[in-house]
């Protein structure tokens, strides 16, 4: 949940942006030149900006006092969501080394903000692709089904047929029309579950703006989950376009347009038309996909599935797993319709941030977004760190980095580095030795955020799942069923959240509670006040996975 949603915004929000990036302009222009010399007692030789907490801990570690490092996102903050400051651009403006993460881990426009305002001499490394070239081992992100309708998201595929390798580069959508006998929205539920609007038919379509209140933008190779509501049963027809944005800030490029079909709480098996047998797309993944494997003159708008008819999934849905990039089919839009069963109406919350969609109380059909938070990515998992080795490649990286940038400080770097992967090793032992003592039988891993693969693949842990009520919705009696034959299914004695999913999550925390579920922190993409370095989150969450899978 996160998506680079909004990379067009509304006018009043143009304007704002702007005006902070004259003043972000005028800082480049009258800040003095920076220095990358070594004070007398050799403090603060080089400036760090890094995305996360995370990034930035590993790196003062290696740095020591040789170099002032900062991190951009703050406590407590989620890099899939974070907006970029005006405070943010200045400390950018004067770094001689930016730390991201990549795989499309934080806000894309965390990035292009990092690409917009370092110093031409600077250097910007995404260090979990680098930290591949040092030993870290990179896996697919896997998605676990824990519902029972589609999850219809967004994406962009094909990317490799394009000669275009900036990150910057990205493809927007753009709903430009609805046929249909009500509205249709698109919204992302935002970690603490406030939800904000992708598409929106219930305002209209406006061309004259190029239709900027429905646009959303996304990184090549980018998927995104999304929450949908149709507000009458009946079939829709969503008319959908694409654009190209280079990296350079070149001129856009018009891609392809396509409709879309969807059977919202009807038969789907006529909803084509004519003597048409379509292909009824009902469960696993679907995404409105911008194919770009026929090269931009080529380009199209296909359906992408992972193909699972509606019988793979059993009742506790977590064997259903996310699309393999390499199975994925993609289909004809014209041949194929989305299906949103009558089962999906559901009551229009009381929380006035959803008033967007009508009337409390009143009912719609709904699809939920698949996992909780705002949340765009790619194909890899990012969160490479939940694997302690993949961390120490983090370190060395960094190590040869900062040498590369201060040579003078190369003996500070090395012995640093040493003696903080000494420790590191010490973490992976201790993580190892915790779960180690885990029954086999109890290393079930259920949570509502995809950001532990790396954790269980390097420790021997499962994951059962992922339990994410849709926060767009009161849950009705049927959903709170659902979800305890889930939790019952899935047979664990302990459901795993982090902090600040806490509020957004009461219907899991509830239904834990009362099948004698325990309820346990794990902490993922953020540290928390109590919780400031990476040692200390890997041993808390061993410590957490330890006392609360153990029988």
């Amino acid at each position: 949940m996160t998506s680079t949603p909004h990379s067009t915004t509304s006018p009043r929000r143009r304007i704002l942006t702007v005006a902070v990036w004259l003043v972000v302009l005028c800082l480049v222009v009258l800040v003095p030149g920076r220095s990358t010399t070594a004070s007398e007692d050799g403090k603060n030789a080089v400036r760090v900006v890094a995305t996360t907490g995370i990034l930035a801990d590993l790196a003062r570690n290696v740095a020591g006092d040789r170099a002032e490092v900062i991190s951009l996102v703050p406590e407590g903050g989620d890099p899939h969501t974070y907006e970029p400051s005006l405070r943010d651009a200045r400390d950018i403006v004067h770094a001689d080394l930016a730390l991201s993460n990549y795989l499309m881990l934080e806000e894309q426009s965390l990035i292009r903000t990092l690409d917009a305002n370092l110093p031409a001499d600077a250097v910007h490394v995404a260090l979990a692709e680098e930290a591949s070239g040092y030993g870290a081992e990179i896996i697919p992100l896997v998605e676990h089904q824990s519902l029972d309708t589609v999850w219809l998201g967004l994406r962009v595929h094909g990317a490799d047929a394009i000669p275009e390798v900036g990150r910057s580069a990205q493809v927007e959508m753009t709903m430009t029309g609805v046929d249909g006998p009500g509205d249709v929205f698109a919204y992302v539920t935002g970690t603490f579950g406030t939800p904000q609007p992708v598409f929106s038919s219930g305002d209209g379509f406006d061309a004259g703006n190029g239709y900027a209140e429905d646009t959303i933008g996304l990184p090549l190779d980018a998927h995104t989950h999304l929450s949908w509501a149709f507000t009458k049963p009946g079939v829709y027809r969503m008319k959908l376009a694409t654009r190209y944005l280079p990296s350079d800030g070149g001129r856009a490029r018009t891609l392809a347009t396509q409709t879309v079909t969807v059977a919202v709480g009807v038969d789907p098996s006529s909803a084509l038309g004519g003597s048409t047998d379509p292909m009824v797309l009902e469960s696993g993944h679907v995404d409105l996909t911008a194919d770009l494997g026929g090269g931009l003159d080529g380009s199209t708008i296909a359906l992408a599935t992972d193909g699972s008819p509606a019988d793979d999934t059993d009742q506790t849905g977590a064997d259903a797993a996310a699309p393999d990039p390499r199975q994925m089919q993609l289909l004809d839009p014209q041949e194929a319709v989305i299906s949103v069963p009558p089962k999906a109406l559901l009551p229009i919350p009381g929380d006035p941030a959803f008033r967007f969609l009508g009337r409390p109380g009143t009912d719609i059909y709904q699809l939920p977004q698949a996992v909780l938070g705002k949340h765009v990515h790619g194909e890899i998992d990012p969160h490479l760190w939940q694997d302690v080795s993949n961390a120490q490649a983090y370190v060395e990286v960094i190590r040869d980095q900062l040498i590369s940038i201060d040579p003078a400080g190369a003996g500070i770097y090395r012995r640093n580095a040493s003696a903080y992967l000494e420790q590191l090793e010490e973490v992976d032992e201790y993580v190892r030795e915790r779960i180690d003592s885990i029954p086999e039988s109890h290393r079930e891993l259920v949570t509502t955020h995809d950001a532990y693969g790396y954790l269980a693949h390097a420790y021997g842990l499962k994951i059962a799942g992922f339990v994410a009520p849709n926060p767009a919705g009161e849950p009705s009696l049927a959903d709170r069923r659902r979800l305890s034959a889930t939790l019952d299914g899935l047979k664990v004695p302990a459901v795993f959240l982090e902090p600040n999913a806490q509020r957004a999550s009461t219907v899991l925390t509830d239904a834990a509670r009362q099948h004698g579920i325990e309820v346990c922190p794990i902490l993922g993409d953020a540290f928390t006040p109590e919780i400031t370095t990476y040692i200390e989150m890997m041993r808390a969450n061993a410590d957490s996975l330890a006392t609360c899978l153990n029988p």
